[in-house]
C-alpha cells in the first residue's frame, strides 16, 4: 500500500500534462506564435544569402531584436499565464482541485508542460537559425548558438513560472505580461541599467555568459548571478503557484 501511495501522485503528471498541452496547443494563436517563431529561421537565410555570417550581426539583430524581445517573452508569457487559463475562466479549476493529488503536483505538471512547449517552440527556431547563418562562423558561431538556446531555456523557465503564478491571482496575468515584456524589459530596462536584477532578459543572458559572451550590450550580470537569480525566480513563483491552489482548496475553490 505504501509503494502504491507513492506512485500515485507521479503517475498523475503524463495526464495532467497531456491535457494541458491540448489547452495550450489547441488554441488558435499558436498558429500565430508558430509564424512569428519562423521569422529568425527566414532572416537567418536572408542573412545566409547576403553572405552575412558575422556573429555580432546576426545576434544582435535577430538574437536580440527579434527572439529574445519579442518571441521568448511573448510565447512564455502566453503558455505560462494559459497553464491554468481555461480552467480558470470556465470554473472548472474547482473540479481539478478535488482531484487527490497534491498541488504540488498540479503546478509541477503545468509549469513543466507550459516550459516544455515554450523551450521546445523558441528553442528550435534559435536553433535552425543560428545553424543557418551561423555555421559558417565556425567555433564562434556554433558557441554562440548554444549559448543562446540556453538563454532560451532560462528564461521560457522563469516567464513560464512567474505568469503561470500570477494567473492564479489574477486574470489579467497576460496583460500584466504584455505590459512588463513591453515597459519594464523594453523602455526602462534601456533608461534604467539598475533594474537587472529584477529583469528576466537579464537573468537569460547572463546565463548564456557561461557557454559564450554573446555581443549584446545591455548583458549586465554574470553567468553564476544569471543562474542564481532565474533560479530563485522559478522557486519562488513555483512556490507561490502551489500556495494560491492551496487558498483555492480552503475556499471551496470561490476564489
Amino acid at each position: 500500500m505504501s509503494g502504491e501511495g507513492s506512485v500515485g501522485p507521479w503517475a498523475a503528471i503524463p495526464e495532467i500534462a497531456k491535457v494541458t498541452l491540448r489547452q495550450l496547443l489547441g488554441r488558435r494563436r499558436t498558429l500565430l506564435l508558430v509564424l512569428l517563431a519562423a521569422l529568425p529561421v527566414l532572416l537567418a537565410v536572408a542573412f545566409r544569402l547576403a553572405d552575412q555570417t558575422d556573429v555580432e550581426r546576426f545576434t544582435r539583430r535577430i538574437f536580440d531584436t527579434i527572439s529574445m524581445t519579442i518571441l521568448l517573452p511573448l510565447v512564455a508569457i502566453l503558455f505560462g499565464s494559459g497553464a491554468f487559463g481555461s480552467e480558470i475562466d470556465d470554473g472548472t479549476i474547482v473540479y481539478l482541485l478535488a482531484k487527490p493529488v497534491p498541488r504540488w503536483i498540479l503546478v509541477a505538471a503545468k509549469a513543466l508542460s507550459a516550459m516544455a512547449v515554450a523551450i521546445l517552440l523558441t528553442g528550435v527556431s534559435t536553433v535552425l537559425a543560428g545553424f543557418i547563418d551561423l555555421l559558417p562562423a565556425g567555433n564562434d558561431g556554433v558557441l554562440a548558438t548554444e549559448a543562446q538556446v540556453l538563454a532560451v531555456v532560462v528564461g521560457s523557465a522563469c516567464y513560464v513560472s512567474l505568469f503561470l503564478a500570477l494567473s492564479l491571482f489574477t486574470r489579467r496575468a497576460l496583460v500584466i505580461g504584455i505590459g512588463y515584456m513591453l515597459v519594464w524589459e523594453g523602455a526602462l530596462s534601456f533608461m534604467l541599467p539598475g533594474i537587472a536584477n529584477l529583469s528576466i532578459r537579464q537573468y537569460s543572458l547572463g546565463a548564456a555568459k557561461a557557454i559564450y559572451q554573446l555581443p549584446v550590450q545591455e548583458a549586465r550580470l554574470s553567468a553564476e548571478t544569471g543562474f542564481l537569480l532565474a533560479g530563485v525566480l522559478v522557486a519562488v513563483s513555483l512556490s507561490l503557484a502551489v500556495w494560491r491552489l492551496m487558498r483555492f482548496e480552503l475556499h471551496g475553490g470561490s476564489d
